[in-house]
């Protein structure tokens, strides 16, 4: 994240100041989500989870958890993620999380 920001060669257009109220977590997940959502459509579609999908087999052990993931973030059974589902998903939370990484 920190290099498609800092290097103009490799940041898109879509590429915008994070939220100085949000947490790092935050800004990552935005960010990240960001990349992902190709159509900017606000939710990451089938098509568009496939790379995230990619990272979490190669990062995360037992493989088959990988498989249910997604089911499993979807909250609203759309087939598709939104930036608060992701963010519900992978734990990271408003100013809780704030509060949590200073102590």
């Amino acid at each position: 994240m920190v290099h498609a920001v800092s290097d103009p060669s490799l940041s898109s257009s879509r590429v915008s100041e994070p939220d100085p109220n949000h947490t790092l977590e935050e800004r990552v997940v935005h960010w990240y989500f960001k990349q992902l959502d190709k159509n900017s459509s606000g939710d990451i579609g089938k098509k568009e989870i496939k790379p995230f999908k990619r990272f979490l087999r190669k990062k995360s052990k037992p493989k088959k958890c990988v498989k249910k993931f997604v089911e499993y973030c979807d909250v609203n059974n759309d087939k598709s993620l939104s930036v608060q589902e992701l963010m519900g998903c992978l734990g990271v939370t408003k100013e809780e999380g704030k509060a949590e990484t200073k102590k």
